[in-house]
């Protein structure tokens, strides 16, 4: 199967579409969740899924994350607006709201800022990412679904249902993802993203074919932050893959061996917020 983005929607794989046939979850007692986050922290560092995942132990975010997530609202609030409309929010309203926002954030919630963050210079560089999207990618898009959520049952002697959420599906059916990167992204880091995967397999397990495409709305906060969009396509392989794959950590997580993973820029104070409880206990700490 060689989908390709804006091609005709192709039929679904009769394997991947019996695994979402939507009878089994009606009626049937809710099962554990499974999203593509937890997958992805598992599978980079099992110790740190237990801490946040069976632990509950939940490590306050830095201020990057917080300003991404109000990005994130943002957009979602002119998306939401425009599906009726069909008209953007003004920028000054964009970035009233995102500023409103952060300043909520900065005084409800603990956050662990890094030495080289600012509230001030992060709520600028924010508004900054407001203009940059509003600018050049939020006019084209012609927004049908919002954040919306999707499960994938996985089968009735499976623990777990996968769960996940789109942020944007568009009237033609081509599901997007809003990101805010540091640096650029890559066409390659893109093509075997699994949360792109995951998006597939819930497309095609909800609708019984094949997602018309796939793209990557990012915004690269450079110092004049700047719009790039890129696409890429899964095969009914690639969900057959991931299928195995959940399989597999599903029964690793039932397991109960959680183990630390220190092979990796992850394993590090700045970027993870149990290292203190992990890593830092063999130094003393």
């Amino acid at each position: 199967m060689n989908e390709t983005p804006h091609s005709s929607p192709k039929p679904i794989d009769p394997a991947v579409a019996r695994v979402g046939a939507p009878g089994p979850i009606e009626g049937r007692p809710e099962k554990r969740h499974l999203s593509f986050t937890q997958l992805n922290m598992f599978l980079r560092c099992p110790r740190q899924y237990e801490y946040r995942y069976i632990r509950g132990i939940k490590a306050p975010p830095s201020g990057a994350m917080v300003q991404s997530r109000v990005w994130h609202q943002t957009v979602e609030r002119n998306y939401r607006q425009k599906i009726e409309s069909d008209r953007d929010l003004t920028l000054g309203e964009m970035q009233e709201f995102f500023a409103a926002q952060f300043d909520v954030a900065l005084g409800s919630e603990e956050i662990a800022f890094e030495p080289d963050e600012k509230p001030g210079k992060l709520k600028d560089q924010g508004t900054a990412i407001v203009a940059a999207h509003h600018k050049t990618i939020a006019p084209a898009v012609r927004p049908l679904l919002v954040e919306e959520r999707f499960t994938v049952d996985l089968g009735e002697d499976f623990p777990f249902d996968l769960v996940g959420v789109w942020d944007l599906v568009e009237r033609d059916g081509t599901i997007a993802d809003n990101k805010a990167y540091g640096k650029a992204p890559r066409q390659e880091d893109l093509d075997k993203d699994l949360q792109f995967t995951a998006y597939a397999l819930g497309y095609r397990t909800t609708h019984g074919r094949a997602e018309p495409g796939l793209r990557m709305d990012a915004i690269v906060k450079t110092l004049n932050p700047r719009a790039v969009q890129l696409h890429t396509r899964r095969t009914n392989d690639d969900c057959r893959w991931l299928l195995g794959l959940i399989e597999e950590v599903g029964q690793a997580i039932d397991s109960g061996i959680f183990y630390p993973n220190p092979n990796g820029w992850h394993c590090s104070p700045r970027f993870c917020g149990y290292w203190g409880l992990c890593m830092g206990s063999k130094n003393g700490r």
